[in-house]
Order: structure tokens, then C-alpha cells, then sequence
């Protein structure tokens, strides 16, 4: 079978499944498993697949027919300007959350953050990419699983992110921030799926960690742990970026009106209200 024929029929396997993006997923697994990117797939057409990277192929294609999300299969991802390891046991980046990181070189780029904290960091992908982005700012990565703190220490080595330091710790422990400096910016992506809807997630979302998506039983648990571990640990005039969920951005406003003076609501590209910048 030539290389051609091999690609429509994989991309038909794909969409039978019903993967939402086949064609896509196809043309990734070609490059990571074959080596061949789109436009080698149109000037090599006629050639035939060796045994060897077939058999690797069709385990890979197997795996995403089953709904394993690509970007386990790949093994990384890209978020902002840079490729994060990424695997079962952590969050996978998602585009709207570079809402972030963006707003932050917007507003700051003049007058760096001393101090950050990247509360439930999973990968460290956006942790890592403030880091990167401020070379002399002290980036500290926070999360409670040991997947994710494996997965941030492998990022900021390949990274080489030295300013930033990896932390095991609960942030629902009123005992926090564990004698951190103060910081000037507090950054978290949350869980924040109500845990009844869980269930009722789409068939990719379920590989992913409950533990980065269970928000509780309201899904703004861990809002309310940010406003009453961590926003004290803020220094004045400092923010604290937070990505919620549709629908959920006014509810934050409500559990900061006494603590915050001040507040900006970020839309995604679904113009979906997904940042609450918070200023004390």
C-alpha cells in the first residue's frame, strides 16, 4: 500500500471513530511516527511503508481510535512559545489558556514580577513559560501530584527554566503558601468541572486526571481556597490570573468582592469569559 492510500484510509479510521479532528491527528502521527510532514506526504505519494514503521504506526493510530488524546501519544504539546513533555497524570495545555501568559507580558513587560507563584501547575507549562518570559523572576510551581511535579521538573530542565522552583504541596492547606516569599503575581488553572458533570465529559477529557478537573461538587472549591490561602500572601497592588470555566467568571467576582479592589474578566477565542484578573 502506498503511502497515499495508507493516509485516507487512516484518516477514515479516525473519523469513524469519531474523532473530531482526523485529518489533523493523522497528519501529526505521520510526522511523529513516519517522519513524513504534509507536504512529504504529497512528493512521496507512491512509495510503500516499511514493516517496521507500520506496525509502530498502526499502534499509535489504535490508541487515538480508542480515544487516547493526541497529545499523549505524541508525548508533548506546544503552549506559547514552547514544547512541554506532557503525559498521563497532567492537564494538557489548551490554546485559551495563553490568555495568560499573554496578559501578563501585556501589563508587565516594563516592570517584571519579582515573585510568582503557578498554583496547580500540572505540566508547568505556564509556570515555566512566566519564567521564561521574566529570566530574573523567582517562579515558584506548586502542585500536590507526583506526575505533575515530575512532569514541571522535566519541562524546566529541557527548558532550562532555572529560576523556577518546584514545590509538592497542598493548596487547600490553610498552613500555605510554606514560607514562600510574597508574590506579585499569583497565577492557577484550577480544577473546575463540577464533580457531577465529570462523567459527561467528552471521551478524550476521561484519559486526563481527576485531580486537575474536579472542582467540587459547585466547581469553584479551589477558587475559594485561592481567596483564603493565597490571595493574603499577595503584596499590594500585586494580581492574581486565574482561568475558570464557562459561566463561572461572575461567581469569582463574588467570592473576591471583599477581598479584591479590583477586577478584569478575559474572553477566549469562543468569546467565552474564560481569565478573572484580580487586583489587591
Amino acid at each position: 500500500m502506498n503511502l497515499y492510500t495508507f493516509y485516507r484510509n487512516s484518516v477514515n479510521t479516525l473519523s469513524l471513530a469519531g474523532c473530531d479532528s482526523p485529518e489533523f491527528d493523522v497528519q501529526q502521527l505521520f510526522d511523529f511516527c513516519l517522519n513524513i510532514n504534509k507536504t512529504q506526504l504529497l512528493l512521496r505519494a507512491n512509495e510503500n511503508i516499511s514493516e517496521t514503521k507500520l506496525e509502530f504506526f498502526n499502534e499509535c493510530l489504535e490508541k487515538r481510535k480508542n480515544r487516547v488524546p493526541l497529545q499523549y501519544i505524541l508525548g508533548e504539546w506546544d503552549f506559547y512559545k514552547y514544547r512541554f513533555k506532557v503525559g498521563e497524570g497532567v492537564l494538557i495545555p489548551r490554546p485559551e489558556t495563553e490568555l495568560i501568559p499573554e496578559y501578563i507580558y501585556s501589563k508587565l513587560q516594563k516592570n517584571p514580577p519579582k515573585v510568582v507563584y503557578d498554583i496547580c501547575s500540572g505540566s508547568g507549562c505556564l509556570g515555566i513559560t512566566i519564567a521564561k518570559m521574566f529570566p530574573m523572576s523567582k517562579v515558584f510551581c506548586l502542585d500536590i501530584s507526583d506526575d505533575a511535579i515530575n512532569y514541571t521538573t522535566l519541562n524546566k530542565e529541557r527548558l532550562e527554566a532555572d529560576n523556577v522552583k518546584v514545590i509538592k504541596g497542598d493548596m487547600l492547606d490553610a498552613t500555605s503558601p510554606l514560607g514562600l516569599p510574597f508574590a506579585d503575581v499569583i497565577i492557577s488553572n484550577p480544577p473546575y468541572i463540577k464533580s457531577e458533570e465529570l462523567a459527561s465529559l467528552q471521551e478524550e477529557v476521561q484519559f486526563e486526571p481527576k485531580l486537575a478537573l474536579d472542582g467540587g461538587e459547585d466547581g469553584l472549591m479551589f477558587y475559594r481556597a485561592l481567596r483564603d490561602n493565597w490571595f493574603p500572601f499577595l503584596n499590594r497592588d500585586g494580581y492574581m490570573i486565574l482561568e475558570c470555566g464557562e459561566n463561572q467568571a461572575t461567581d469569582i467576582l463574588e467570592i473576591f468582592l471583599s477581598t479584591a479592589r479590583g477586577a478584569r474578566i478575559l474572553k477566549d477565542g469562543q468569546d467565552i469569559e474564560r481569565i478573572v484578573v484580580l487586583k489587591k
